[in-house]
C-alpha cells in the first residue's frame, strides 16, 4: 500500500503546465484557472471559479516571491487536481511581500476528501516553491514539457528527503 505522504507527493506533479499565460488580474487568472480544470476534467468551471474566489477572499493565496497557491474544494472529483502557470506579467494577489505574481500553483481537492492530505499537499508545495533554483528553472523554463522536467526531478528529490 501506498504510503499517505508518498500519494500526496505524487499529486503535486502538475497534470498540466501552461506557459506565459495573459491574463488582466486576479480574478482573470481565477477564472482561468476554472475553464482550463474544468474543461479538463468535465466538472464546473463557474463552481471552481466560485471556489476559488472565495477562497481568494477569505485571505490571499500568495505566498510571496511572486507565487501563490489558488486553492479551493469542489464536489465531484475523487483526488486532488493541479495545474501551473506562469503568466506573461505579475498580478497583484496581495502578497504578504507586496510583490506582484506570476507563478501559481492551482490545488483543487475534493470536498469530501482527507484534509490532513490537503494539508500535506500545501506543505509539500510551500517547500518546493522555496527552493530558489527550482523557481528560477520555472522562470525561465522555455516550453512546458521543461517546466514539466524540472517538476518531476525537483519531486523526486523531495522523495529523498526526510520530511
Amino acid at each position: 500500500m501506498v504510503n499517505s505522504m508518498t500519494k500526496v507527493k505524487n499529486w503535486l506533479q502538475p497534470q498540466k503546465i501552461l506557459l506565459d499565460v495573459d491574463v488582466r488580474d486576479q480574478a482573470d487568472a481565477l477564472k482561468f484557472i476554472a475553464e482550463s480544470v474544468g474543461q479538463a476534467h468535465g466538472l464546473d468551471t463557474g463552481a471552481i471559479f466560485r471556489a476559488l474566489s472565495r477562497r481568494e477572499q477569505a485571505a490571499s493565496t500568495a505566498l510571496g516571491d511572486g507565487f501563490a497557491i489558488p486553492h479551493a474544494r469542489i464536489g465531484g472529483i475523487e483526488r486532488p487536481l493541479t495545474l501551473f502557470i506562469r503568466t506573461k506579467r505579475g498580478l497583484d494577489f496581495l502578497a504578504p511581500d507586496g510583490r506582484p505574481v506570476s507563478d501559481l500553483l492551482a490545488i483543487i481537492v475534493p470536498l469530501d476528501g482527507d484534509k490532513d492530505d490537503h494539508l500535506r499537499l500545501l506543505s509539500l508545495v510551500v517547500r518546493l516553491f522555496s527552493d530558489r533554483d527550482f523557481r528560477r528553472g520555472l522562470d525561465t523554463a522555455p516550453s512546458a514539457a521543461a517546466a514539466q522536467a524540472l517538476f518531476q526531478v525537483a519531486i523526486a528529490h523531495m522523495a529523498t528527503d526526510d520530511l
